[in-house]
């Protein structure tokens, strides 16, 4: 994901030392031929660690054998190489490719030895063949012809002016071959004549063959035609990336907009297809049409056999960006993480991208509101979302403007402190008992209690906390009080729990008693039995769902209020202003769960004083306006933008895979 970010323009530029540290750390072996087992001397053998603090380079002897000395602590890639390449570059353990190599931990100066390589001769068969326009017969030069094999071998180039290609340094095995005829009006195909991977005809060579006469005969296929332009000025997109997407995410076919911002992406067999737009112009986040980010809820466009769709057009937005660092809470040390982006409304992740050695991020998102989560790299310590909440309905929401850069979105993460104990409850016909965290009014977290032994262990951070019980019971009638620590009714009576950071408390306990009145229904009180309309009125009430958010409305005529939250038990209390246009006489004023009504209470509304108009809101005590129900902007983004803002490089070609 940082190599991605890193495409769009520095986002998350990675920082490495000027110099490697140096460290008392060896890693050692000795290189032979695979042919024979022969010793092989002067052969290049690096070292570099993951963090890129660490490297090493040395040449083996006349024995094949070799030391990298000096290596600092972390977990390292050794990659063999040949000076003059007669010989295949490896890595250990035995691959070819650097992120498939098994890694080597050098951890408080050790020394690890039996670090062995056999490096095989470079390969020497060849695939050759013609590719041609099936109508005219006429050679297709610049076509990408590409193999994938054994291993995950995968080689390309481009046919010449006489349509000839030759494919050469290619192992022994089976390949499959593809024809990509990007930028014309011919369709991509397989050797011999499909447009399924799956139905391709393998080619098999032997060490130092040549295969010839590959060739391949493109037919037209039909297109699609469109503009691309900006979304903040409607200015054309020279060089936009337009690219048609398979039901596998492939590229079927691909080109670029020309100087009017105008494209036509031919070549493409009767099908249905995702098209994506993208631009090199780090500003603009890619998008597929229409105006969505989201791959699996992009619109389809259905093309049979040579038909050509026009006005397919596209407007790019514009991008922010949003920055920050995360650090151990303990010490302030930088931390590898992963940092979500979630858009709200939303419970999937829309992107992701790691921090830089150093614990920073810069990261591009389309303008909109998100929901930030930090999760660190290393084991053991806590998630937590933007800021300091560890439950996905307290985070603090972050909107961001097209241009605009937010910083300072900072995370510090530290182990969990850890409460347990056990509930024990007087019935068989439960059907869940949770067990809740709360501090400063709101929750942080909440577990289930194992339904056998009603032991439970709630994972926390550190801080103090008020402790509550509650049940719920399979026959839908009966009910239990919940039940505070240490065996209150209520919070305020609650004996507090505090816990270290990385320590755990244990025996808060609870003993729930099923109960012989039924639970009191919500009820509301007010402060006066009249109001002027225009002045505030305050409401108390009881009864309601601890933590639960509560709309008010002023009837007959709904008049919407504002809303107040309730606390852990159940009690809220705040002010309600009346709206100045509100009409004078009796009124009810209605709590609302959802659209019903649980509470009620009636209010006479005096006329206004003065006119002016005056919109209704809740203030909860301390100060501070409560929801009003309005939504703030969400941006329409969900899984797919990870590909999307990620410019022209977030969806390359799809090497065909074995």
């Amino acid at each position: 994901m940082a190599a991605l970010a890193l495409a769009l323009g520095g986002a998350t530029a990675a920082v490495a030392a000027d110099d490697p540290m140096v460290g008392a750390g060896t890693i050692s072996g000795t290189v032979t031929a695979a042919a024979g087992g022969a010793a092989l001397a002067g052969i290049d053998v690096h070292a570099e660690s993951d963090d890129g603090l660490g490297s090493a380079d040395a040449v083996t002897n006349a024995t094949g054998a070799y030391t990298l000395a000096g290596l600092v602590d972390g977990d390292y890639v050794v990659r063999f190489s040949a000076p003059d390449d007669s010989l295949v570059t490896e890595y250990w353990n035995d691959t070819r490719e650097s992120w498939r190599a098994e890694r080597i931990t050098v951890a408080d100066g050790s020394a690890s030895t039996g670090i062995d390589a056999a490096l095989a001769a470079q390969p020497s068969a060849s695939i050759t063949g013609t590719v041609t326009r099936e109508d005219d017969g006429s050679p297709v030069s610049g076509v990408t012809v590409s193999v994938s094999g054994p291993g995950g071998a995968w080689a390309s180039t481009l046919t010449e002016a006489d349509g000839t290609y030759t494919l050469d340094a290619l192992a022994a095995g089976s390949y499959v071959v593809s024809f990509f005829p990007e930028g014309t009006d011919l369709k991509r195909e397989y050797w011999q004549g499909t447009f399924d991977y799956v139905q391709a005809t393998p080619i098999v060579i032997d060490d130092g063959e040549t295969r010839s006469e590959i060739d391949a005969s493109l037919v037209q296929g039909g297109a699609i035609q469109g503009v691309v332009t900006r979304e903040d000025d409607g200015s054309p997109i020279a060089g936009a990336d337009v690219q048609a997407l398979d039901g596998n995410n492939e590229i079927v076919a691909a080109t670029t907009a020309g100087e009017s911002g105008e494209y036509t992406l031919a070549g493409l067999p009767a099908g249905s297809y995702r098209l994506r737009f993208a631009s090199s112009d780090a500003d603009v986040a890619a998008e597929y049409w229409k105006d969505t980010y989201d791959w699996n809820a992009a619109t389809l466009i259905t093309v049979t056999e040579l038909q050509t769709i026009a006005d397919v057009d596209a407007s790019l937005a514009g991008i922010g960006y949003i920055s920050g660092t995360v650090t151990r809470s303990v010490g302030d040390e930088p931390l590898s993480a992963a940092v979500a982006f979630y858009a709200a409304g939303s419970g999937v992740d829309v992107f992701f991208v790691d921090t830089n050695p150093d614990g920073t991020f810069r990261v591009p998102v389309v303008a909109g509101t998100y929901r930030v989560l930090f999760h660190s790299n290393e084991r053991g310590l806590m998630e937590e979302y933007w800021k300091d909440a560890f439950l996905w309905e307290n985070a603090t929401l972050l909107t961001v403007a097209p241009g605009e850069e937010i910083v300072g979105i900072d995370a510090a993460l530290g182990k969990p402190a850890g409460i347990a104990g056990t509930v024990t409850l007087d019935s068989d016909v439960v059907d869940e008992v949770r067990v809740e965290a709360w501090s400063d009014g709101a929750m942080v977290n909440d577990t289930r209690a194992d339904p056998l032994t009603g032991a439970y262990s709630l994972a926390v951070p550190q801080g103090t906390y008020i402790l509550k019980a509650s049940a719920t019971f399979t026959d839908g009638t009966t009910t239990a009080k919940p039940q505070f620590f240490d065996g209150v009714a209520t919070a305020g009576e609650a004996t507090p729990v505090s816990v270290p950071e990385g320590e755990a408390v244990s025996g808060i306990d609870f003993a729930l008693t099923v109960d012989t009145a039924p639970e009191p229904k919500p009820a509301l009180t007010l402060s006066a039995g009249s109001v002027r309309a225009g002045k505030d009125i305050t409401v108390s009430g009881t009864g309601f769902t601890p933590g639960a958010t509560i709309a008010f409305e002023l009837r007959s005529d709904p008049i919407a209020l504002g809303a107040l939250r309730a606390d852990a038990d159940g009690a809220l209390q705040g002010t309600l202003r009346i709206p100045a246009g509100a009409p004078a006489g009796a009124h009810t004023l209605v709590a609302l769960s959802g659209s019903t009504v649980i509470a009620s209470a009636t209010l006479t509304v005096t006329a206004a004083a003065a006119t002016g108009a005056q919109t209704g809101g809740a203030t909860a005590p301390g100060g501070g306006l409560a929801s009003t129900g309005a939504d703030a902007p969400v941006a329409i983004v969900a899984l797919g933008v990870l590909l999307a803002v990620m410019g022209g490089l977030l969806v390359r070609r799809r090497r065909v895979e074995s």
